[in-house]
């Protein structure tokens, strides 16, 4: 059985060469199938028809750096290895976009003034914020405090520079996307939780003042991801019914988050998704009138009710495999679950098939398995069959 070596979710200190050892004994499968062109993309999250093969869009962020055999922690921080790990990841599993990130939570609120901690090169953890490391308090005064520069401060440059060389090196017909924050998870990150949920609660003016200012600092860094002429995705999985009430989520994230996806389709990205892990069936509503046009049904949300509303909604929608099945699974029984997912989904438009969290180290095989089956989902539709919307 071959099983993933580290997790997102653990601190693990296995150096990626010992990870490398460990599975060198089977061969990877090729992971090359050539991946939606953009135009296809495009058509699929308008709803225009379901695709015979759904879109596959694992999620990989810290694992890039092991297509490397190095740590995230160095190449989050190196232009040249976050360029080079994205075309790893693009020649390895050939999904249907990328995305330009690791440590997706921490770059605008480094480059803000909180403290990220790196690990050395024997750690393959997720660089992080660590607690009394955020930059500023509730109370504090923030109406002339300075917004990032997204082409000098911090790793944003890293970013930035990393998205425009991999464009140029896959043209602009490919979906690549720079990774952005969204609104409650940086106010977090720039705050910390424990400060931000009572403010939310006791003082309302307070807590919006930190949303707006977030708000701001990731317009102006997802403008330079523009200028270069990359996509979007938003992560704001602070956000989440497991984290706040559904009350918060309606007064303090929603309106803010509105008015940051009319600003990108103003900028001319007619495709942002929004995407906020855990069950969020109990916000569906609103994230379906948030201007985001496709959404993440977490593998803990109801998907008999996501589907029901995107199909009604017209709304693309990614629906993930568990990160348990990832960490404990052969690459066999994936693709078995992986295929009963599809089967549910792939004639829908719009379906997306997602993975949670991809681990550090996690073996190439079990990845393509899940992409196996969004391949093989098409033969199951005759040539010239109609496929039912």
């Amino acid at each position: 059985m071959v099983k993933a070596l580290a997790s997102c979710s653990t601190q693990t200190y296995l150096h990626p060469a010992m990870v490398l050892e460990a599975q060198n004994s089977s061969a990877h499968p090729s992971g090359r199938v050539s991946p939606a062109s953009l135009a296809e993309v495009q058509a699929h999250l308008r709803c225009e028809a379901p695709r015979p093969a759904p879109l596959f869009l694992p999620a990989i962020y810290e694992h890039k750096a092991w297509f490397l055999q190095e740590t995230p922690s160095h190449v989050c921080q190196s232009t040249e290895l976050l360029a080079r790990a994205l075309l790893a990841e693009f020649e390895t599993i050939g999904p249907d976009a990328l995305t330009v990130g690791i440590d997706v939570y921490n770059v605008e609120a480094e480059a803000a003034g909180c403290q990220i901690t790196f690990y050395d090169k024997n750690h393959t953890g997720v660089p992080g914020i660590e607690a009394g490391h955020h930059i500023l308090r509730v109370d504090d005064d923030i109406t002339n405090r300075p917004i990032p520069n997204p082409r000098t401060d911090g790793r944003m440059p890293v970013h930035i520079e990393a998205a425009r060389r991999v464009i140029k090196e896959l043209g602009p017909n490919y979906w690549v996307r720079g990774a952005i924050s969204g609104p409650f998870s940086l106010a977090t990150s720039l705050v910390g939780l424990d400060e931000l949920f009572p403010a939310c609660l006791e003082e309302p003016d307070q807590a919006k003042a930190i949303l707006d200012y977030a708000a701001r600092i990731i317009k102006d860094y997802a403008q330079a991801y523009i200028d270069v002429g990359a996509g979007l995705v938003m992560f704001d999985s602070q956000a989440s019914p497991d984290m706040i009430s559904r009350r918060i989520y309606e007064e303090f994230v929603f309106p803010v988050t509105k008015d940051l996806i009319r600003h990108f389709t103003a900028q001319g990205i007619r495709n942002v998704p929004l995407i906020i892990g855990g069950d969020t069936t109990p916000i569906i509503d609103l994230l379906l009138h948030t201007g985001a046009n496709n959404l993440l049904c977490d593998y803990t949300a109801d998907w008999g009710t996501w589907a029901a509303a995107c199909r009604e909604a017209g709304r693309a929608v990614r629906r993930n495999l568990s990160h348990r099945l990832l960490e404990t699974e052969t690459p066999d029984e994936i693709y078995l679950a992986a295929g009963k997912i599809v089967s549910q989904g792939h004639e829908m438009p719009g379906f997306i098939m997602g993975t949670a969290v991809i681990p550090y180290g996690t073996a190439t095989q079990t990845i393509l398995a899940v992409k196996q089956a969004c391949l093989d989902a098409a033969k199951t539709i005759q040539p010239n069959q109609a496929v039912p919307r």
